[in-house]
């Protein structure tokens, strides 16, 4: 019995040393908002911990995450430490795919690429707009990732911000923008996410009969092109035809105007905010400027 005792309780100890890194304090941590510096340093010590390739590319990707926050909280003045957090997170990135490659290292690796080249400016920016979309592709093409909001929302806004001579494209955006407001986790609110979409059917400002005709025209695209989920998505706005009804209103696609759904999302987005129980300091920033804009568009 005593052996039986003494094999078991060696067995639970090479159990516990091989036992999987729990990441469930850090992404609660990082999903709140409440201390991005207490998630990068526990992050640090975990990365020493990681005993496989796995569970250091976990690390890594979450590493690279989190330093896409940390610039971005510095003010724009502190250009010089921003692109320091936006090169370590790329490195980060980097080191989690030569560890194990993995789709949330290639979406954070072309987050921080972006918001790179968006401090330095236009030009730079431009440059990035390439490797950033070749970053995505591997992301919904080789791993097949197509619930991750955050990909859709840097595709969106990465094809909005582009002009046209450069591979811009917002009929792509806003394809892009819908499906990244229709994967957003039950757990965050993503008000900026509505917002963006929003506003780039307020610009776009197509009237209802042509929506339904362009959308129409979009729901072939989208049924016909079946090798890349990249490709696919950039019709995503016709995936269900002039018919459809998103979730923020029962009128149809094609009965209303760019600027009348623009606005219904930004009341949905509103009223999701209002359900939450708790709000991050980027919620509160966003519902701000959700209803300022409310006011604006509602004249």
């Amino acid at each position: 019995m005593k052996k039986l005792v003494s094999m078991l309780a060696v067995l639970l100890i090479a159990v516990l040393a091989i036992a999987a890194l729990d990441f469930t304090f850090v992404d609660d941590t990082y999903n709140k908002d409440i201390d991005d510096q207490k998630v990068y340093d526990t992050l640090k010590g975990m990365l020493s911990e990681a005993k496989t390739n796995e569970e250091k590319a976990e690390v890594l990707w979450r590493l690279s995450r989190v330093c896409v926050d940390l610039g971005d909280e510095l003010d724009d003045g502190e250009k010089n430490a921003k692109f320091a957090l936006y090169e370590e997170g790329e490195a980060y990135a980097l080191q989690s795919i030569e560890a194990n490659p993995n789709a949330m290292a290639y979406l954070w690796k072309c987050a921080n690429i972006g918001r790179w080249g968006q401090t330095k400016g236009i030009m730079n920016s431009l440059k990035k707009a390439d490797p950033m979309k070749e970053d995505l592709k591997v992301v919904t093409d080789r791993f097949n990732c197509l619930d991750s909001s955050e990909c859709w929302y840097t595709l969106a806004i990465l094809f909005d911000s582009l002009p046209g001579v450069f591979g811009g494209d917002s009929n792509f955006a806003i394809s892009y923008a819908r499906a990244a407001c229709d994967t957003i986790p039950s757990y965050v609110i993503y008000g900026g996410t509505y917002k963006a979409l929003a506003e780039m059917l307020y610009k776009r400002d197509w009237s209802a009969k042509k929506r339904a005709t362009e959308i129409g025209k979009m729901q072939t695209k989208w049924s016909k092109e079946t090798k890349s989920n990249y490709a696919k998505y950039g019709y995503y706005e016709g995936a269900n035809g002039a018919d459809a009804t998103p979730i923020w209103t029962k009128t149809k696609l094609g009965s209303m105007s760019d600027r009348q759904e623009a606005l219904v999302i930004l009341k949905y987005a509103q009223a999701v905010y209002d359900a939450a129980k708790y709000h991050t300091d980027g919620d509160e920033d966003n519902y701000e400027e959700i209803q300022e804009l409310i006011a604006e568009w509602s004249k």
